[in-house]
């Protein structure tokens, strides 16, 4: 979502200035070529601080490009093996890169970083209201679903190891009342289950923080459900979890205290149509802990079998935030 209207940016400016201090962001090298990432910590004011919830910290990256379209990443895939990730952007562009590991499997940098244009059915960039690309998910058959808002839909592209680059295959139903959405409160979270059908949920109105609604289907149709969280925080992406669960993301945002996020994890047996959904919080990611505008997560399960979740953030194209990229490992008592 692009979040920040311009009284916002402005209101958040002497906010903003606080917040980089605080975390020690690191310059860019000068008269040199700009670094596809650094690493950052969990939290700055304990460097040696790991664990926030039932979540172990594996690892947090700054990403930069220099391509003027990097940014505004929404909703992002990491590839089973952790190497590649594929996001989409809130300025209708797919982002790829790779990424790297030391020894003992902490994520080190990103490097590869590319950029291009997420196509609409016209076979062109997705324009204006059409291009709010926000959620991004890879179904059991390879292809690709990416949630919009603005012109509120799920849009379906074709299997690719690339991500979703050819245009949108024959157009999916809209969810049943998804157009009474606001233009910046509609499908957030998007998510793959088993079988092919997705889960979708709307990031709803500040007002209306804590149940949300959100729909179960695909190409056949859909079928509604509500979501409930936790106010104020609101869902901007959902991932599916190697036992069949969804974890939630969901993020919060305010002019004086900043972004802040939590991570619910939702049990697969409650997932169907009708339902009231709900989950257990697994982590709360608040100052001083290294925060932003959280608004992806993907989900991995490594060889030796422990899950792996990936969280990135929206720095709405706008010096004064940060892409975060953050990986951490789900406990043992929590898989």
């Amino acid at each position: 979502m692009a979040f920040l209207n311009d009284f916002a940016r402005r209101a958040l400016l002497p906010v903003s200035l606080a917040a980089l201090a605080a975390v020690g962001c690191s310059p860019l090298i000068a008269n040199g070529p700009r670094p596809n990432s650094y690493q950052v910590r969990l939290d700055d004011s304990q460097p040696d601080r790991r664990v926030v919830g039932s979540l172990t910290f594996r690892g947090g990256l700054a990403l930069s490009d220099a391509d003027a379209g990097f940014g505004g990443l929404s909703g992002i895939v990491v590839d089973p093996g952790g190497r590649r990730f594929v996001a989409v952007s809130d300025r209708s562009a797919v982002v790829t890169g790779t990424l790297d590991y030391d020894d003992v499997g902490d994520l080190t940098g990103a490097r590869d970083i590319t950029v291009e244009p997420l196509l609409d059915i016209d076979g062109k960039q997705a324009k204006f209201n059409r291009g709010d690309s926000e959620g991004l998910t890879r179904l059991p058959d390879g292809r690709w679903a990416v949630s919009f808002e603005r012109w509120h839909r799920v849009e379906l592209y074709a299997s690719n190891p690339v991500g979703p680059v050819t245009k949108p295959l024959p157009k999916l139903p809209r969810p049943p009342g998804i157009q009474s959405a606001e233009g910046n409160s509609g499908p957030e979270a998007v998510a793959g289950l088993p079988g092919g059908r997705m889960l979708l949920l709307e990031e709803g109105r500040e007002e209306n923080a804590g149940l949300h609604r959100g729909w179960i289907g695909g190409p056949d149709g859909w079928q509604s459900l509500t979501y409930r969280g936790k106010a104020p925080y609101r869902p901007t992406d959902a991932a599916l979890l190697p036992d069949g669960d969804v974890v939630v993301l969901e993020r919060r945002a305010s002019i004086l205290s900043g972004f802040g996020a939590r991570i619910v994890r939702v049990p697969a047996t409650s997932i169907e149509a009708g339902a009231e959904l709900s989950g257990t919080e697994l982590a709360v990611l608040e100052a001083p802990i290294s925060t932003d505008n959280f608004e992806g997560i993907s989900a991995i399960r490594t060889p030796d079998g422990r899950t792996m979740l990936y969280v990135v953030s929206d720095d709405n194209f706008w010096g004064l935030q940060r892409t975060l990229l953050m990986m951490f490992e789900l406990g043992p008592q929590s898989k």
